[in-house]
């Protein structure tokens, strides 16, 4: 059960918003996600001044991609603001093949969930995903977080080793 912190649901297709809600009671999570069509309106909610006069804190944001254009939304939603960049994304698509989920990754997903076709096993996928991003995962405040520079990574990974190192032998 969450500790209170809120998933924001991104979902377009009203049946499906739905499946994930009714699974979620199911689940016994503490509080209901909070839900959103797509990742603009889910921007808006999350940046100024929305955001400030009811501030949302998710632990995670599960985006659900549509069949087109769901890659270039959560890429723009990762990109958009320093505050909104550190919020974990899971991503919940009916798309089954390994060539969807590089592009998932590389537009700053966290995490990769296939949608489960039985009811019950998208109970336990919400329920695992609410243990782990929702308990176990543990985030400094955004407002810390937003004057964290983005550190790219250099070839190699060398963007990820402390700057001393990069320019010794």
């Amino acid at each position: 059960m969450t500790n209170g912190t809120p998933i924001l649901l991104v979902e377009g297709d009203r049946r499906d918003r739905d499946l994930f809600l009714e699974a979620c009671r199911e689940a016994g999570l503490g509080q209901a996600p909070v839900v959103v069509r797509d990742g603009e309106e889910a921007l808006r909610l999350l940046s100024p001044p929305l955001a400030s006069a009811a501030p949302l804190h998710p632990a995670v944001v599960v985006f659900a991609l549509p069949a087109s254009g769901g890659i270039e939304e959560l890429h723009r939603f990762k990109a958009a603001a320093p505050d909104t960049r550190p919020i974990p994304v899971v991503v919940f698509s009916a798309a089954r093949n390994r060539e969807d989920v590089g592009p998932c990754y590389a537009a700053g997903a966290n995490a990769y969930v296939a949608k489960p076709e039985a009811f019950s096993e998208l109970v336990q996928a919400v329920r695992a995903i609410d243990r782990f991003w929702c308990e176990l995962n543990r985030l400094p405040s955004r407002q810390k977080l937003a004057s964290v520079p983005v550190r790219r990574s250099g070839v190699n990974g060398a963007g990820n080793r402390p700057a001393a190192t990069m320019s010794g032998p």
